[in-house]
């Protein structure tokens, strides 16, 4: 029997081989740059309607086997190149494709859901999305939320000084809150992170006040920039609606990289530079004629002793200089390995980052380590995993505001002649300052003020298809993952200080640890199905938050000399506990719809809860609902001149979250007759607060011109928020003063436009242009209860006025002014008249590329209080100069009239700034196969700069400086900051 059937299945089973040879085919070619005629490696070649696909080798060659013996399509893409198809048939020759650059970026996918995404080409929204070269393409930058400079219209951001480790503020669409969430929602893969400035300690050291002048650094400063592929940005509640309650202020989606089907690639870069200051004021000379003016006539005889000295010696000393002048070395080495197959995909990255300040002893170091994979379990299930962790160190340096301490480098100089000799002295000491409380010399060479920074962040992603018909499918989603941040900070003021002599305990040391572990997850079912001509994309899931965070701080005074164990202090004490712990959970339901790309419509709805509310268990809901037409995708239309021409409006609901704590009413700790116990707090808490919300109607355009080669974003829109929440004052019977209450109503509307294209595209010159120009109006619409003024330093240095019918960002000041609200003079408006930025790269010949980004703000004021401190120590460049001939000094008298007002500090912060430039070489593939053979794969070479050059009249070292960046208002108050440095970049990659 066996011998009877062996024979026929052999030949059944050739049999059936040779039909199944018979069934396919293999179509091959080679896919390059239509401009250059490179190869691109990597490349996508996909079979139109199924997952068969192969990539590109390094010669960019390919082939695919097609499984089936009749006429198909293949779709032909790669990043930042328009996609293609090309219809195949089993008698095609070999291929050779041609891609050009997508200028206008039409074939980019958008996020639009918590589950879904839409090419740009059909969104309804201004969605900003910034590649992973607009991040770091041109030069290295030192934190990611540094990188978004100039590239997002609508963005307004601020630098907490120039200090090693970042610290910058995110404003979108201007204000969103009056006092809670100004800073945008951040979510990297999927992951809801924290971006919180962390306290440092300094300010409480340096007697300055509170946390919010501790010139920290907030966490988005932990990602390497390089990691990241794309980052979008959802400006306003018509885009960020369906992430609800945490929307308010905007959402800012970052995706890092991932690997991809094919050879393993190994890439090693490594940057070598060095910063300096980008701008330093310099500081007056003294003369005996100063010095009679200047000084009270008891004190002339000293004074002048140590100016003829010094004259004598020729030791003068330029403290600006002295402080600021370093040149610092930055380090920036990476490793990249990505690669894979059809069923699993990997990029696993390195970085270290070792950068120094422009100030001695000051620093940043960043070590990350990442993995991404993804695997195809089965044809139907999909599982996504990131891993990120980040160890970091920062040395910020003693700058920024103070209390007569001394721990502030620029306070103390501000007052010290530079004929003064504050540097150490031969035998290991310090001279005593006698113009101010403190030698910051011996503070920067001995005081402490650092963190480290332990990060965690997994993400994963799992997709399951449930169901697949030839028109339709059906697959669940789950998301979800985890951010785990540690910081421990260190602030340490030792004994043999001047002003710690000075005191009944000297020695002063702040330790504070801070951790918060935070947990989101989310299902989602996603349902795709055809309703006649119209594509259907329906979604509903869940969302649920956890928040935790808990700071201890620690401090002593009276240390042992030497020491800085908290157990050697004559005074301990506990400077704060604090615990927190936020549940929040949603539901979303959105439908898309789509009409041959010509009708793209969108509506949505989440609800969420959070107990953080007044009532926990209250759901609130924030609707969505947009439209596009593409009116070049209908028949009628047969412009050759126009290619796209796409309306849009949309309209969304975002919340703000209740600040932790505002339902109940604090206890405070206390000692009466050795006895301890709680007293009650003066405010009260609010068991009926409700989130701040914001509505947001928008309108736009976007055209294509020129085969596509030209476009055209244009959006106006108005965002209104209420419910934001003030301060009630209470009747004095009620025995407490305040209570937190959803009264103010604010509008902000603006314009945002973006126009680039390119504009040669020639084989040896390919010049790529883009304009941004964006502007913000914000009136205070409500205010629910009487006009007050508040923020920074006084009337008497400028504050902010809060009243109806004005923009919160509105200073007022002395002189008194009974006709205006709040009883001051207007002196100026923190909020710029427009924002404007211009980037151009240009690929010269085949591998030569030059790129710069400009950047240009109109108008908006600071309130400049470097200027206040120089000005009273007579160290201001050009204080004895005399403008006017009055005979009265310009350090004695400033305009505007009336002379020596809060409107003397009130300076225009017009600035334009060449941000970047970077200048690169890719050593032609020929060349490198001489060299190397198949060994390497790529070579690319070049130099950059970053903060190039600044041109402004503003009297600070940066416009864009801020004591109180990370405040929704009082956002712009210059004291003494760290100066912002240039840096300078030498550039090697090489690909394997």
């Amino acid at each position: 029997m066996n011998r009877f059937y062996k024979p026929l299945l052999t030949l059944a089973f050739f049999w059936l081989s040779v039909g199944w040879a018979w069934a396919q085919y293999s179509v091959t070619g080679t896919v390059s740059d239509d401009r250059t005629g490179e190869p691109l490696i990597g490349a996508s070649i996909l079979l139109k309607g199924t997952t068969t696909g192969t990539v590109t080798d390094l010669d960019g060659n390919f082939s695919l086997s097609v499984p089936n013996n009749e006429d198909a399509t293949i779709v032909v893409s790669s990043i930042g190149f328009l996609s293609q198809e090309f219809s195949i048939s089993p008698n095609l020759g070999k291929l050779n494709i041609r891609l050009k650059q997508d200028a206008t970026n039409l074939e980019e996918v958008v996020v639009t859901g918590l589950a879904s995404s839409v090419k740009r080409s059909n969104l309804a929204n201004a969605v900003s999305t910034v590649s992973s070269k607009d991040l770091t393409g041109t030069t290295t930058i030192q934190t990611t939320d540094g990188a978004l400079y100039g590239k997002v219209a609508g963005a307004t951001i601020r630098s907490n000084g120039g200090a090693p480790g970042g610290g910058m503020s995110i404003q979108l669409r201007g204000i969103s809150s009056l006092s809670g969430a100004s800073q945008p929602l951040i979510i990297v893969d999927g992951v809801y992170i924290s971006n919180a400035t962390q306290r440092t300690g300094r300010a409480t050291v340096s007697g300055a006040g509170g946390s919010n002048q501790d010139d920290g650094a907030n966490r988005l400063a932990d990602l390497n920039p390089a990691d990241i592929e794309n980052i979008e940005v959802l400006k306003g509640p018509s885009a960020a609606a369906i992430y609800g309650t945490r929307a308010n202020a905007g959402v800012i989606i970052i995706t890092t990289k991932r690997g991809s089907a094919g050879r393993t690639t190994v890439s090693l870069s490594q940057d070598i530079g060095f910063a300096e200051p980008l701008r330093l004021l310099g500081v007056d000379d003294w003369s005996e004629e100063k010095i009679n003016f200047f000084y009270p006539e008891a004190r002339r005889p000293v004074e002048l002793e140590r100016f003829r000295a010094a004259q004598a010696s020729g030791n003068f000393v330029n403290y600006e200089d002295f402080f600021y002048n370093n040149k610092a070395l930055l380090l920036n080495s990476r490793i990249n390995v990505t690669g894979g197959d059809e069923k699993t995909k990997f990029f696993v990255s390195g970085n270290i980052s070792n950068e120094d300040g422009t100030v001695r002893n000051t620093g940043f170091e960043r070590y990350s380590v990442r993995a991404n994979i993804d695997h195809k379990i089965n044809n139907s299930i999909k599982l996504g995993v990131s891993s990120n962790y980040i160890q970091s160190s920062t040395d910020r340096g003693f700058t920024g505001n103070q209390n007569n301490t001394g721990a502030s480098i620029g306070y103390s100089i501000a007052y010290v002649p530079n004929y003064f000799d504050l540097r150490r002295n031969t035998d290991g000491t310090y001279p005593v300052n006698p113009y101010f409380s403190e030698n910051p010399v011996a503070v920067t060479d001995n005081a402490t003020n650092n963190s480290e920074v332990n990060r965690f962040i997994q993400a994963f992603t799992l997709d399951v298809d449930l169901l697949k018909t030839n028109n339709s499918f059906l697959k669940a989603s789950l998301a979800g993952g985890l951010d785990f941040l540690q910081n421990r900070t260190l602030v340490y003021l030792p004994e043999f200080l001047q002003f710690q002599r000075a005191q009944a305990n000297p020695g002063d040391i702040l330790k504070g640890k801070q951790e918060s572990f935070n947990t989101n997850f989310q299902a989602a079912l996603v349902y795709n199905w055809n309703l006649g001509k119209v594509n259907m994309n329906s979604q509903a899931g869940l969302v649920r938050l956890d928040f935790k965070e808990n700071a201890l701080f620690n401090r002593g005074r009276g240390l042992v000399p030497g020491q800085t164990n908290l157990r050697q202090a004559a005074i301990q004490e506990i400077n704060q506990e604090f615990t927190q712990e936020v549940q929040e959970a949603g539901i979303f339901l959105q439908q898309e719809a789509n009409l041959e790309d010509k009708l793209i419509g969108t509506v949505g709805i989440r609800w969420d809860k959070s107990t953080l509310n007044g009532d926990p268990n209250q759901f609130y809901a924030f609707p969505r609902a947009s439209m596009a037409v593409n009116l070049t995708n209908f028949d009628f239309w047969s412009s050759s001149f126009i290619n796209q021409l796409k309306p849009r409006i949309a309209y969304g609901e975002t919340a703000g979250p209740v600040g932790f704590g505002a339902t109940f009413t604090p206890l405070g700790g206390t000692n009466i007759g050795g006895l301890l116990g709680s007293v009650v707090s003066t405010q009260i808490g609010n068991t009926q607060i409700r989130p701040e919300t914001a509505t947001e109607l928008e309108f736009g355009v976007d055209a294509g011109f020129f085969n596509n080669r030209l476009s055209l974003e244009a959006t106006y829109y108005i965002k209104n928020t209420q419910n934001n929440i003030q301060n009630l004052n209470l009747s004095p019977s009620t025995g407490v003063n305040t209570t937190p209450s959803n009264e103010a109503e604010l509008q902000n509307k603006g314009i945002e436009l973006g126009i680039s294209g390119t504009i040669i595209e020639k084989t040896n010159l390919r010049w790529f242009s883009r304009v941004l120009f964006w502007k913000n109006e914000i009136e205070m619409k409500r205010l629910g209860i009487p006009t007050y003024i508040s923020g920074a330093f006084g009337a008497g240095l400028g504050t902010f006025l809060y009243a109806e019918g004005y923009s919160p960002t509105t200073i007022v000041g002395t002189p008194a002014n009974a006709d205006n609200p709040g009883g001051f003079t207007i002196w100026g408006n923190s909020q710029p008249d427009f924002n404007m930025s211009f980037y151009n790269t240009l690929s010269i010949l085949k591998g030569l590329e030059l790129s710069f980004l400009i950047d240009w703000r109109q108008g908006g004021d600071n309130i400049n209080l470097t200027s206040f401190l120089t000005d009273g120590g007579g160290t201001t460049n050009g204080w004895f100069d005399d403008d006017n001939g009055d005979g009265i000094p310009n350090g004695r008298q400033r305009e505007p009239a009336p002379h020596n007002n809060a409107g003397r500090w009130v300076q225009d912060a017009t600035f334009v700034k060449v941000r970047e430039i970077g200048l690169y070489y890719t050593i032609p593939r020929a060349t490198i196969s001489e060299w190397f053979g198949n060994s390497v794969q790529n070579i690319r070479v070049g130099g950059s700069v970053n903060n190039a050059f600044l041109f402004t009249n503003y009297e600070g070292y940066d416009p864009e400086t801020s004591t109180f960046g990370a405040q929704a208002v009082a956002n712009n108050v210059d004291i003494a900051p760290y100066p912002t440095p240039r840096r300078v970049f030498f550039h090697l990659t090489i690909d394997f």
